[in-house]
């Protein structure tokens, strides 16, 4: 007996790439309003109206509504991500919210402004302080650290995993084991050489931030600009890691591999992997 044709299904109405592997969105933020103080000269109000709308804006400005996502890596902190509908330049926003400091970083991250290369990211980190109910505000701040360098984690999302060398205070390298290659394209292993071949030819290297938290807890902001030169779009990728569980979250804020825009979370777990090899490689991107 023949089986009836399978029924396409429609498309997303937005690029998911891989938020399938995101954890459950958190909603304890819902009916707080918050006061953030930020060390760009202005004091902001995101106000969690439900759980898909905030508002947000300049302390001394009219508000817009914006539907967002939030996560919870870490018991008091939280991943905030929205994009502000309808801004020329198309512009996205990342509060991390670190409640046991009454601290914030932000990433404000923009496309539409490189001319050379429309579809590469812009962003600029912000920090912050949050005004506690006394109305006092924290005057320490979030930063960037060292921390992380020299070491690697294997993320894992599903049956994906990609490893992450944190290799400078500015940079970071990118790799795929053998592994899950193989698990993701399980048929076709001329591809799988040819990926080695041209990995073995070249190093696949960006620019990267590492700002931290507290103990445990790190910001790994990594921009797509090598990539965009090659391809003409890239993306800004901003992960809130929590190292005491080796867990992340983050947002993936630009254009995919078909050049339309995207803007979505995910998660995934870790562990640390030996990329010495990959560390002890001269770099071919950038001179230092």
């Amino acid at each position: 007996m023949d089986h009836p044709a399978r029924k396409k299904l429609p498309e997303p109405p937005e690029f998911e790439g891989m938020s399938q592997y995101r954890p459950p969105l958190c909603f304890e933020l819902v009916g707080q309003t918050f006061e953030l103080v930020m060390d760009d000269g202005y004091e902001y109000e995101l106000n969690f109206l439900n759980r898909t709308t905030l508002t947000y804006g300049r302390a001394d400005e009219e508000k817009k509504e914006y539907a967002y996502d939030c996560l919870k890596p870490e018991d008091v902190t939280y991943f905030v991500n929205f994009e502000k509908t309808g801004a020329t330049p198309r512009t996205g926003v990342t509060f991390v919210l670190d409640m046991e400091q009454s601290l914030v970083t932000s990433n404000i991250c923009s496309v539409g402004v490189n001319p050379k290369y429309p579809k590469m990211p812009v962003y600029k980190i912000v920090f912050g302080a949050i005004r506690r109910e006394d109305g006092t505000v924290p005057t320490i701040r979030h930063g960037y650290t060292r921390d992380l360098v020299g070491k690697a984690i294997h993320w894992r999302y599903g049956r994906l995993g990609v490893v992450h060398v944190y290799s400078s205070e500015r940079y970071y390298r990118l790799t795929i084991v053998k592994e899950d290659f193989l698990n993701s394209e399980p048929d076709d292993p001329e591809a799988f050489r040819e990926r080695q071949r041209r990995d073995e030819m070249r190093l696949y290297e960006e620019p990267g931030d590492y700002i931290k938290i507290k103990d445990g807890i790190y910001i790994f902001n990594a921009n797509e600009e090598m990539a965009c030169r090659e391809r003409g779009q890239g993306n800004n990728l901003f992960f809130l890691m929590n190292l005491n569980r080796m867990h992340d979250v983050g947002r993936s804020f630009g254009h995919n591999g078909e050049g339309q825009p995207e803007n979505y979370t995910y998660g995934a777990f870790g562990e640390y992997y030996d990329a010495s090899d990959l560390l002890a490689r001269k770099s071919t991107e950038y001179v230092r």
